[in-house]
């Protein structure tokens, strides 16, 4: 049994569960560990210099991970547990706080290394200088007892805490931004993972193992943190942080503890616009790889070797034989023909070898071609979980909204309207009808102002106070827009429970909404997925006909993600097909178009023009990055010719690309343009 410490950032909870369940069920004893698992009071502070101390530490810690690598610290972490930071800002329901930007001037309480709330912040246009900035006591009575206006927690625990207290709150998740960080993850030091590789890959095994027990078993887990690691929270907390980790692991949409370098990099990029790291840092050995690839190089140095010592002893053998031939050229015509008839016998020999050697650097190549279709297609898939994260995050926080008000408030909503007098039930259609209508979103800065405009105009009104209830729901329902009709309502005695009732209903006709345009984009972008993966029989075998507008088109379908800041032009100028095989034009298409992507840094003009120049359909992918440079254009086709930096490519794309285009008789060429890059494939026209 080898021994090992395990060091959490905070006290037992079950934010921790699996490692205690990899510990109690056996797990760790299984794969020869002898675990240790110690919590910590002062949170994350202090982990990082004892897990790299020494051999045998592990630790549990965020996205601080990045800063702490940058900064010289050699932690490689091992798997992310929390596919969404936890990591939420709270304020009090009934408070003059409407929206995050209402937050300027207030007093706010911002945990420490909690980096996303900051990035969301600075993202909305608010500066830190802009807040009353408090130290965090960790109490949630401190924003319950009105002490801080603002208090930054976690979704997980906090909510719990202010749900108990019959405390209103709202919560803003910096993921409403764009800013997707992860959440808790495991790891190590790189001297761990150099002196004891095994017990490393044991330890993460074992580790996601109990995690994957932990949340299929969670009433299981949370009884045995209550009864043996800690008493400090109650079962009902334990099993309310439980539910409210399910979304952010996303235990049975994602492999446990999977880590994609793009999220990695796009918290790189966020920290960079916080000033606090330097754009594209080297992420080398920072995200560990329970299996690394194999390293071919030994094939290129021993072909090396073997020409040079062919050259050397060729050299050798033709002076020697040229010298015995000027001395004694007479004397020696019968010795030298039984000389050179050994020699040809020889080179026969040496020549065999050599075409077995070629052999096998052939079969080395065609892996590294495999290799390299394989790196293409898991760019392709790393944007993937974002583009699906995306509509399904969507429905399920308006299926719980939805569900929330046909459980508990439909009832109330029903027993409001039966109660109505003839007039206000025609108030109440009236608005709801204008509601229903026009659901357009107000932004921040429009609300604000069509607020001060409609206390201005009914400053007479009691009920239209600034801050009052009545005319928050005049904006929720868009009874503004009634114009004069709007004082009607207001003078009615029910004026609030009308608006109130239209509000929910409301709320619950978007929801709806919501959920239905989500759907639909999730379905699209499985459509997409599946056309672009399954390929018929004659497809895979030989070349066929081919759609090219239907497969570019389900491509870009696939690249939507990375999309966002460029701006795609479509020239179809013809809808003729081509001869050829769909599943490898899709592999040329995908390779120049992620080219094209990487050379404008996704943000620019790109353009996709298709046309037929008898007996050609020529597709031309043209970008409006920084071009290249004359003095390597020569060179852009050849093997293992790259620009990219290290871990960026393998220089084998457009030597696969000119070699599946030749193999379908067509060519594919470098065009000149004034700005940017023109890349042309010629295609023969299916019935030629």
């Amino acid at each position: 049994m080898e021994k090992v410490t395990l060091h959490l950032k905070w006290f037992h909870q079950f934010q921790f569960a699996g490692y205690y369940a990899a510990f109690e069920k056996g797990y760790y004893r299984d794969v020869g560990l002898d675990v240790e698992i110690l919590e910590s009071t002062v949170g994350i502070k202090g982990i990082h210099e004892k897990v790299i101390r020494s051999t045998g530490q592990y630790g549990v810690g965020s996205n601080e991970l990045i800063q702490e690598r940058y900064a010289g610290k050699p932690v490689v972490v091992l798997a992310v547990i929390f596919q969404h930071s936890p990591s939420v800002l709270f304020f009090k329901k009934s408070s003059n706080i409407q929206s995050i930007h209402d937050l300027v001037g207030k007093r706010v309480m911002l945990t420490p290394r909690m980096d996303e709330i900051v990035a969301y912040l600075k993202k909305e246009g608010i500066k830190l200088s802009d807040l009353q900035l408090l130290q965090h006591r960790f109490k949630p009575d401190d924003l319950i007892q009105g002490r801080t206006d603002a208090y930054s927690g976690y979704a997980t625990t906090q909510s719990y805490d202010f749900k108990k207290a019959g405390f209103p709150y709202v919560a803003y998740s910096p993921r409403v931004a764009g800013i997707d960080f992860y959440g808790d993850n495991f790891f190590t030091s790189e001297v761990e993972i150099r002196e004891h590789p095994e017990r490393v890959k044991a330890f993460r095994e074992a580790s996601l193992r109990g995690w994957q027990y932990a949340m299929s078993h969670q009433e299981e887990i949370a009884d045995l943190i209550y009864e043996k690691y800690s008493q400090r929270n109650p079962k009902e907390r334990l099993l309310f942080e439980a539910a409210q980790m399910t979304p952010l692991i996303q235990h049975v949409l994602v492999e446990m503890g999977y880590m994609n370098p793009g999220r990695w990099k796009h918290i790189n990029d966020v920290y960079f616009e916080l000033g606090m790291l330097p754009k594209n840092i080297n992420l080398k050995g920072f995200i560990y790889d329970p299996n690394p690839p194999t390293n071919y190089d030994w094939i290129y140095y021993s072909f090396g070797i073997l020409v040079f010592s062919f050259v050397i002893v060729g050299l050798i053998q033709w002076r020697r034989l040229n010298k015995q031939y000027s001395e004694n050229l007479k004397k020696q015509v019968e010795v030298r023909t039984e000389e050179l008839k050994h020699s040809n016998e020889y080179l026969q020999v040496l020549n065999q070898s050599l075409l077995n050697t070629l052999k096998e650097l052939t079969e080395a190549q065609d892996r590294l071609l495999a290799s390299e279709k394989l790196a293409v297609l898991g760019q392709l898939a790393a944007g993937m979980a974002h583009e699906l994260n995306t509509p399904l995050g969507a429905i399920v926080s308006s299926n719980s909204s939805l569900s929330d008000f046909l459980n508990h408030k439909l009832n109330e909503v029903i027993e409001t309207i039966v109660g109505f007098s003839k007039e206000d039930s025609l108030l109440f259609h009236k608005v709801l009808e204008e509601s229903l209508k026009n659901q357009t979103f107000l932004e921040g800065k429009v609300e604000r102002l069509i607020k001060k405009e409609l206390a201005a105009k009914y400053i007479n009104v009691e009920k239209m106070d600034l801050y009052g209830e009545h005319i928050q729901l005049v904006l929720e329902t868009g009874a503004f827009r009634l114009n004069d009709e709007l004082k009607t309502i207001l003078e009615s005695d029910r004026s609030l429970q009308i608006l109130e009732a239209v509000a929910r209903i409301t709320n619950a006709f978007r929801s709806n909404q919501i959920i239905s345009v989500a759907s639909e984009k999730a379905t699209h972008v499985i459509k997409a997925l599946k056309s672009y993966l399954v390929s018929d029989k004659d497809i895979l075998n030989g070349n066929t006909v081919v759609d090219i507008i239907f497969e570019m088109e389900t491509i870009l379908s696939l690249y939507h993600y990375n999309l966002t800041k460029v701006n795609i032009v479509k020239s179809y100028l013809t809808d003729k097909r081509c001869k050829g095989n769909r599943d490898k034009l899709n592999q040329v298409w995908i390779n120049l178009l992620n080219n094209a992507l990487q050379a404008m840094s996704y943000n620019g003009t790109l353009e996709i023009r298709i046309q037929w120049i008898d007996p050609w359909i020529k597709v031309s992918i043209i970008d409006s990055g920084i071009g290249i440079p004359d003095s390597i254009k020569g060179k852009i086709f050849d093997p293992f010719f790259t620009t990219k930096p290290d871990g960026g490519g393998m220089g084998l794309g457009l030597d696969i690309c000119k070699k599946i285009i030749s193999q379908m008789d067509g060519k594919i060429e470098l065009e000149e343009i004034k700005q940017g890059t023109c890349f042309s494939v010629w295609l023969p026209n299916a019935n030629s």
